[in-house]
């Protein structure tokens, strides 16, 4: 089953400010896509760990992650991104385009990330662990094993 990618992530999202940041304005970069929730004890835990890894290398390798929140409630997803400084899938989209990118990881746990490069193509379907034990390993390729 072939996903068109780059239609599931043609939408506006947004920037800790408040600014629209629409597909166009990713162009060329690698995109993540984070799942993860504030109710989740795991996320809780990983979220600082990436916004570190983030920080210091998303310049360099542009790279971008688009936040798509699992939580249930919209003021708890709100302050949950606070503590984040990429961009998110806007509230409204949740149940409809956030569910379909989660379906891109074919995981049923939270917290997970897939990396997309800069042409569309799926690199990793969840590489979250991947991630944080080898923060170097950027863009974090499926090993073939």
């Amino acid at each position: 089953l072939s996903i068109d990618v780059k239609s599931l992530l043609d939408t506006t999202y947004t920037d800790r400010a408040g600014n629209n940041v629409t597909l166009a304005d990713l162009s060329g970069k690698y995109i993540g896509l984070y799942d993860s929730a504030s109710w989740c004890p795991d996320c809780q835990a990983y979220t600082p760990q990436l916004v570190k890894i983030y920080n210091k290398i998303q310049a360099d390798k542009n790279w971008v992650i688009i936040w798509v929140t699992a939580d249930h409630d919209e003021d708890a997803a709100a302050d949950y991104f606070k503590e984040m400084p990429w961009i998110r899938l806007n509230w409204s989209e949740k149940e409809t385009r956030g569910n379909s990118m989660f379906k891109l990881t074919r995981q049923k746990y939270i917290p997970a990330m897939t990396m997309i490069s800069p042409n569309f193509k799926i690199i990793n379907r969840e590489c979250s662990d991947l991630i944080t034990s080898d923060p170097d390993g950027f863009p974090w390729h499926k090993s073939e094993f």
